[in-house]
């Protein structure tokens, strides 16, 4: 039985994405998409917006600062 345990691979799923990291990406944004309905495209123009919106906030701060 140990024999068995010993020659079998560990990890299967770590050396998959590993391997084969854009099908991971794709399979794991697809479930989150199905499970949340947001996915990293989403995230990313929402990050995109915030950080906009705060370099405008710290230009206007900025050019009023003496």
């Amino acid at each position: 039985m140990n024999a068995v345990r010993s020659t079998r691979k560990r990890l299967p799923r770590l050396r998959f994405a590993l391997k084969h990291p854009i099908r991971t990406l794709c399979r794991n944004h697809r479930k989150s998409v199905d499970f949340i309905g947001f996915g990293l495209l989403q995230l990313t123009l929402i990050g995109a917006f915030v950080v906009a919106v705060l370099g405008w906030l710290a230009r206007l701060y900025v050019s009023h600062v003496p």
